[in-house]
């Protein structure tokens, strides 16, 4: 059953706060990436290219988290306990780069962000992240 994310906490979920994404390894063990997020009002959406640890930890086993910490306050944070109920593509980049806007600055993530090179050789893919368990301090 989804759990609601306090509007209190939302904008440590819209940027540009870094989070730490925590996916299920093969052997069971957790694994932290430090990634981009946003918010939908429903989903935490968080972008990555195919073919990485974290994309093929998530076809494993979709249970994941995210964390994110206020940089003007450490006891202030929100940890969300999810379930990636869809792996959708990003084939013109509009997520990806509306997080390079926020996170970054810039209008596109290629050429902004990564080399302008690798554009066209990366499957971007945005995990749809449902909040099954949201815990948030002070709540």
């Amino acid at each position: 059953m989804p759990s609601a994310v306090p509007a209190s906490h939302i904008d440590l979920l819209t940027g540009p706060i870094y989070c730490v994404f925590t996916t299920i390894a093969p052997n069971g063990g957790p694994e932290n990436t430090v990634v981009w997020c946003s918010w939908d009002g429903e989903y935490v959406l968080v972008n990555t290219a195919d073919g990485r640890r974290k994309a093929n930890n998530v076809r494993n086993n979709p249970k994941v988290a995210i964390t994110a910490i206020d940089p003007k306050d450490p006891f202030r944070w929100i940890d969300v306990r999810g379930t990636v109920v869809e792996i959708v593509d990003d084939p013109d980049y509009a997520n990806i780069n509306a997080h390079a806007k926020v996170y970054a600055g810039v209008d596109e993530y290629y050429g902004g962000v990564a080399p302008a090179e690798r554009k066209g050789t990366e499957k971007r893919i945005v995990f749809k992240i449902r909040p099954d368990r949201v815990l948030a301090f002070p709540g």
